[in-house]
């Protein structure tokens, strides 16, 4: 593309998910790149003035963009598979990454189609409960409207 210099560069899953750093190849030797906790799939990280120079400049460059290639591994040990299933069990517990967007997008779409949501019970506070209360309180209400006349007469 021009000046640019594009190159790929593989980078482990921990190395995404962490940070961490990488040695790049460029036309003017090899540069250690950050790479930022939190990188996504086809992320793109630019090496400014270390692409191909100008023709009619002699101190202007192009750029080099490094494309992160992440690897996912093909196999994994017994204790990597459950080390990976406690993170996946614990994203999913904190409303983490795509979990957390899944279940909010899940919970309005539930909330859109059936209403708001009930409470569980937990508290007693379910819209039955409330309704019964009210009837008790009203049957206890005409029991002291009963002893209110009983005192009046007397």
């Amino acid at each position: 593309e021009g000046a640019d210099v594009h190159t790929e560069c593989p980078i482990s899953m921990t190395q995404a998910v962490l940070g961490g750093t990488v040695d790049v190849k460029t036309l003017t030797g090899t540069v250690e790149m950050k790479i930022p906790r939190g990188t996504q799939v086809d992320a793109k990280l630019m090496l400014r003035g270390k692409g191909i120079p100008h023709l009619n400049s002699d101190h202007k460059r192009g750029n080099h963009i490094v494309h992160l290639q992440i690897e996912i591994p093909k196999q994994v040990s017994k204790r990597q598979e459950e080390l990976l299933r406690e993170f996946d069990e614990e994203m999913k517990h904190s409303g983490g990454g795509i979990y957390g967007r899944l279940a909010k997008a899940a919970g309005s779409a539930f909330e859109t189609i059936f209403g708001h949501k009930e409470d569980d019970g937990k508290s007693g506070n379910k819209k039955g409960d409330s309704n019964k209360r009210e009837k008790n309180n009203d049957d206890d209400g005409e029991d002291n409207d009963g002893e209110d006349k009983k005192q009046q007469t007397a």
